[in-house]
């Protein structure tokens, strides 16, 4: 969900037939985070995002593929990445 709202409000998207008024977010951390795959969402990955952003996702994690971390830590501009052996 971070990296949705991270989205959101980069690019001010109308929620509930309102203009977002909140700010972009400083920085955002995100534990083993995914992109949505469902159609609703997916265009909200189609240009880079410009959060500063660290990404921590465990190797082993038997949850969520770490491929999907992966992808998600690639549609940010400028981003870290911290992995652990574990999940």
């Amino acid at each position: 969900m971070a990296g949705v709202m991270c989205a959101l409000l980069e690019n001010r998207y109308e929620a509930l037939g309102k203009k977002c008024a909140h700010p972009p977010f400083a920085f955002a951390i995100i534990a083993s985070g995914y992109m949505l795959s469902d159609s609703k969402w997916t265009h909200l990955y189609e240009r880079p995002l410009s959060t500063p952003s660290l990404h921590m996702y465990g190797i082993l994690d038997s949850y969520i593929h770490v491929s999907k971390s992966i992808d998600l830590c690639r549609v940010y501009s400028q981003s870290a990445e911290l992995s652990t052996h574990g999940g």
